[in-house]
């Protein structure tokens, strides 16, 4: 068995058995909490129990906002982030819950496991080991510890905190299942498989245990229990991408091509992001000279993960055997640029530009490709034997057992961190008009709104009518309403003296309307009446900056669709220059000098700046806007983002916990693709 496969067998299958029992250990400690703190403890309790962890970390923050030192609420928290695959996060919380009360023993059990999961596993062992200590006789701290030892390939030590744990609960079928897989990695296959039907007998419905028990089956090559055993699983539930994903390679095993294809068919439409599987399946219609389908397969795999350089390779494999050199060239280069020591897509490559013609290109590539083999190997070996041995794709051509997730279909509910999103930093933020909108409208803009001291007290003063607020989103503007108050403002224009606060408003009208040009007119004639309105500098600055992007990327576009053959020596030199924002700049700083303590301006200016590719000095102006507004969630996901590009993960991570708790969904997404490695 592979290590990636030993991986995917000891995967901890208890980790529901701990959630299940929760609340039965849960009790709110009403003495000195007020009213308001027990109520959001039951309802985020509630919002737990319906797997609605994003509902259930709102209730836990407000239940902290009103009691900080109630335990409770961070353990919970904890619970909800762990869910959503934020364990670090999680970790984060279950100490905090430590810290105010040092006996509680399953805050160290939970943030064993949350260690566990971010495979810091000294630590988790050092908080099993603490929660033993306050209470020696609990099953579920060895059954956790033994995970653990487990995922550190001490399946010796795993088998005796498995032991202890049926000792203390003879009925814990998890302690069975497990400590079967941990004797079937010690080569016991007798009591391995003695420990599955025990597992099974005291949890006859769980499809896991079947599944895991098909799974030891199939590596020890008895194929028929193997399949029986999994047909079993998916018949107690049949919406488990894994389960099918391993009966195909059961089927594999068997020679059934045919039937592999069929479960991997049902793994993508179970579980339609699953790159894996769609290597896989590639892998086998390219065995049955089925090209087209393949080639899709590999295209589908590089727009999941753009950085997979077996489905690079792969598909230069493809397109060189259909004769498509141009488009194999491009992809082992693509492959190349990824893994720049990759000797056998210079070695193809090398092949590739020997069909083009191109003598000078496929002689480099030879060369080398011949200096990589030569560092990497020995001097007295042959280096053509060598040659040939590295020109062989067979590595590339097996199928890979388990390099990928798996999400149950019925398991996606709540489980936000495992949909496709698209991850690009939140947009800058707007003054805007809070025009009346309908109830769900107006409660889903609240949860994006900001306000300061200034605009506070303008919106509960102004004869108008008029209600400002700070937000990153435009999109539930209703463009009538906005056109009608906009006559409104032209009328009060006309017929009253407060033309400034007139042309002002018609600035922020326009901005919502994106109608660029008209909007910044109208914040030059406020700020020609009066220069010191300091938002109607944030304003247009932040309008300038769309303004200069949408009319960057129209010219792109148009190059892109006017390009001929007879324009492109014409338009070879006039490549549209990306916008510097000095003006967008200009008004940002003026801003800061008049307004200093505006956190929205120095987020605003961070976008801009990492638009510039000024990647340190955005990060100063996002840690300000933090400093100044703590909650400002966008803040902590751009920084984040912009940590991660500068592979500065652990930072990063933090601040996507962060940007989760306050509400930004995408950031469990972003934690589970680039926190959990």
């Amino acid at each position: 068995m592979n290590l990636s496969a030993k991986n995917r067998l000891m995967k901890p299958s208890h980790l529901s058995f701990y959630l299940l029992g929760l609340f039965l250990f849960i009790e709110v400690c009403k003495a000195g909490a007020q009213i308001n703190y027990d109520h959001f403890i039951r309802s985020g309790q509630g919002e737990l129990q319906k797997e609605n962890y994003l509902g259930a970390i709102k209730d836990f923050n407000t239940a902290i906002f009103s009691h900080h030192k109630g335990f409770e609420a961070f353990f919970l928290r904890g619970i909800a982030k762990f869910s959503l695959g934020d364990y670090s996060g999680a970790a984060d919380d279950f100490t905090t819950t430590i810290d105010i009360h040092p006996l509680y023993a399953r805050a160290y059990l939970y943030r064993g496991i949350s260690f566990d999961q971010l495979g810091d596993y000294p630590h988790a062992i050092r908080d099993f080991n603490k929660a033993l200590e306050i209470d020696p006789f609990n099953a579920d701290f060895f059954l956790a510890r033994g995970d653990t030892k487990m995922h550190l390939h001490n399946f010796t030590e795993a088998v005796k905190d498995y032991s202890m744990a049926i000792q203390l609960e003879r009925n814990i079928a998890a302690a069975y299942l497990n400590r079967g897989i941990s004797r079937h990695l010690l080569g016991e296959n007798v009591l391995s498989l003695k420990d599955m039907d025990k597992a099974i007998r005291l949890d006859y419905f769980n499809s896991e245990t079947w599944l895991k028990r098909g799974m030891i089956y199939g590596e020890i090559d008895s194929l028929n229990h193997a399949l029986s055993d999994i047909n079993h699983s998916l018949s107690i539930n049949d919406k488990q991408p894994f389960a099918y994903f391993q009966r195909a390679l059961v089927n594999l095993k068997k020679k059934d091509t045919l039937s592999a294809i069929n479960d991997y068919n049902q793994v993508i439409r179970l579980d339609p992001n699953n790159a894996l599987t769609y290597y896989n399946r590639a892998l086998l219609f390219s065995i049955n000279k089925d090209y087209p389908a393949a080639l899709a397969d590999y295209t589908e795999v590089i727009n999941i993960n753009p950085y997979n350089v077996y489905a690079w390779y792969n598909r230069g494999n493809l397109h060189y055997e259909l004769g498509e050199f141009a488009d194999a060239e491009e992809d082992y280069s693509t492959a190349i640029e990824i893994f720049p020591d990759f000797a056998g897509a210079f070695i193809n490559r090398s092949a590739t530009r020997q069909k083009l013609g191109d003598k000078n290109g496929a002689f480099d590539d030879h060369e080398r490709a011949a200096a990589i083999i030569a560092a990497a190997n020995s001097e007295g070996k042959d280096q053509e034997v060598l040659y040939s041995r590295y020109a062989d794709s067979a590595y590339f051509n097996k199928i890979i057992e388990f390099e990928a997730d798996f999400v149950d279909g019925n398991k996606e509910k709540g489980k936000i961190q495992f949909q496709r999103v698209s991850i690009k930093p939140k947009d800058n933020i707007y003054l805007i008009y809070a025009l009346p909108l309908s109830d769900s409208l107006k409660q889903l803009r609240a949860k994006k709104s900001y306000y300061d001291e200034q605009i506070t007290a303008f919106n509960t003063g102004n004869p108008l009518g008029i209600k400002l607020l700070f937000s990153t989103d435009s999109w539930m503007t209703d463009h009538q309403k906005t056109k009608n108050e906009l006559r409104r403002m032209d009328s009060t224009i006309r017929n009253t003296g407060d033309s400034i606060s007139a042309y002002f408003i018609n600035g922020i009208l326009y901005s919502m309307l994106s109608d660029y040009t008209s909007a910044i007119n109208a914040y030059d004639e406020a700020l020609l009446k009066d220069p010191g309105i300091s938002y109607a500098y944030f304003n247009r600055g932040t309008t300038r900056f769309e303004m200069d992007e949408y009319v960057y990327s129209e010219q792109q576009y148009s190059d892109i669709v006017t390009i001929s053959s007879s324009t492109i020596a014409k338009k070879e030199n006039k490549k549209p220059r990306k916008p510097d924002h000095v003006s967008t700049l200009k008004d940002y700083d003026e801003v800061i000098a008049r307004n200093p303590g505006l956190p929205f301006v120095f987020y605003n200016r961070a976008n801009v700046k990492l638009s510039l590719q000024d990647f340190q000095r955005a990060i100063d102006d996002y840690s300000m806007a933090i400093k100044l507004q703590p909650d400002l969630a966008e803040a902590y996901y751009n920084r984040a983002l912009t940590l991660l590009f500068l592979n500065e993960e652990q930072l990063a991570c933090k601040d996507l916990s962060k940007a989760g708790e306050l509400g930004i969904i995408e950031a469990y997404n972003v934690i589970k693709r680039y926190c959990n490695k």
